[in-house]
């Protein structure tokens, strides 16, 4: 870059590739962290974790079920219940 300039760099197709792909890392990277931010709100927002660790440590299986079926079907704020649908999803 010292020897042949920035015009030079900036126009090398290998070093524009290098960009977009150093940047959909660090978009992705910074995706990963604000989702786990959303669902950790709605964690704390239905306290879901608590009372469903509470359920299971007490062998309250049907208490459990219950929870989660509150926590899933709540239309009052769709968008915390939403994150917490997400949170269960099981990759394959």
């Amino acid at each position: 870059m010292y020897s042949s300039g920035m015009r030079v760099y900036l126009l090398d197709n290998y070093n524009l590739l290098d960009f977009i792909v150093l940047s959909l890392y660090l978009a992705s990277y910074m995706l990963r962290f604000l989702v786990d931010r959303w669902i950790k709100q709605a964690d704390r927002y239905y306290n879901g974790t608590e009372r469903a660790r509470e359920a299971l440590l007490s062998r309250s299986y049907n208490d459990y079920d219950h929870i989660q079926q509150l926590i899933f079907n709540d239309s009052s704020d769709s968008s915390q219940s939403y994150f917490m649908k997400a949170r269960t999803y099981t990759y394959t």
